[in-house]
């Protein structure tokens, strides 16, 4: 992804963080209105450098960067930051730290570690930085969690994306014939968060209301690594062997290990496998056939939204959105229509970048 500042290079494991790009250019922005001439610092804090997922949110903020840049006139010094995986949340929170006190006018983040970013968002929201979160931010969404302590959040309901994984697990059942009158679902997610869990719950909430014969597995997770993630797949067919009748993983790193499990296991055809975004890995399971379906969040979408917004509260010194929190939902993805234009972009957001 490109950037407009060189971020430090760090090895695997450790956090990718550069001071200077945090550091406010001028007296320019906090809120306070603005427009053509005006230079901006705002900075990307993402939860993880190295996940496919939040580059693509990266390349919808970034297009919004540059659209507003040409259509208001202003100039953004941006960059970005962060830890170089999910798991790393205390990197996250010293990465955060870092930001607020080198004062940017505006900071686009998300967050895997609530309670401990709910301080740092109300220290920064205090000291007049325009804070908006995307897709993770002090809440679920739509409870309105923390709402005091941040100007703007876009996300995709997790509630909604379980609902929908289910709905679509069970339709693709009775597609390839398989019952759902008994069998072992294979519970998969990356690590546990209380607004990423809704992603499960609501998963199970549906799966045991419409099929109520089905037994699932407690939840195996996996500190978003492939490789533990396909470790835990592998348990779970070699334990339930032929009861084994489908897979649901939470997010794209679960899905990754969990397709690399049955591709490695030749049971495709016998059971259903779902998974929650997307990456070349899983778009390459849907085009062989040992990923059903993908339950696609406009990553895009959120990360341009998310940026225009924080830039036009700059700009007009208020926030335009008359909510503090917009849902912006996802769609089911099958190899049926992968290769519709519009389910491409969704996929493959790279092909949008400027």
């Amino acid at each position: 992804m490109k950037m407009k500042k060189l971020v430090a290079a760090v090895l695997a494991g450790t956090m990718v963080l550069s001071l200077a790009a945090c550091s406010k250019g001028g007296d320019s922005g906090k809120a306070s209105g603005g427009g053509d001439g005006e230079t901006y610092t705002i900075v990307y804090l993402t939860p993880s450098t190295a996940s496919q997922f939040w580059t693509y949110v990266g390349i919808g903020i970034e297009n919004a960067m540059k659209d507003m840049e040409e259509e208001h006139g202003v100039k953004i010094d941006f960059s970005t930051v962060g830890p170089a995986e999910e798991s790393q949340t205390e990197e996250y929170v010293t990465a955060f730290e870092q930001c607020i006190a080198k004062q940017p006018d505006a900071i686009v983040t998300a967050t895997l570690a609530i309670d401990a970013t709910v301080p740092k968002a109300q220290e920064a929201t205090n000291a007049g930085i325009v804070l908006n979160f995307v897709n993770c931010g002090l809440g679920v969404g739509d409870d309105g969690a923390h709402e005091e302590a941040y100007n703007e959040f876009y996300y995709c309901s997790n509630d909604t994306i379980g609902e929908m994984a289910a709905e679509a697990f069970l339709d693709i059942a009775a597609e390839k014939g398989i019952s759902t009158e008994e069998g072992v679902l294979g519970m998969n997610t990356n690590v546990e968060n209380e607004a990423l869990n809704h992603r499960v719950d609501s998963f199970r909430a549906y799966i045991e209301e419409n099929a109520p014969g089905l037994e699932m597995t407690d939840t195996y997770y996996n500190g978003n690594v492939v490789e533990t993630a396909q470790s835990n797949a592998e348990n779970i067919i070699s334990t339930y062997g032929d009861k084994l009748m489908g897979m649901y993983s939470g997010n794209n790193i679960t899905g990754d290990g969990v397709c690399l499990a049955v591709q490695g296991s030749g049971i495709a055809d016998k059971i259903v496998n779902v998974a929650v975004d997307s990456d070349d890995t899983e778009i390459a399971a849907l085009e062989g056939g040992y990923l059903d379906a993908i339950i696609v969040q406009d990553a895009y979408a959120q990360g341009y939204k998310c940026m225009e917004n924080a830039i036009l509260t700059l700009i007009n010194g208020e926030n335009p959105e008359s909510e503090k929190q917009v849902n912006c939902p996802p769609v089911v993805i099958t190899k049926d229509n992968m290769n519709e234009e519009e389910m491409q972009d969704l996929l493959d957001p790279t092909r949008l970048q400027k």
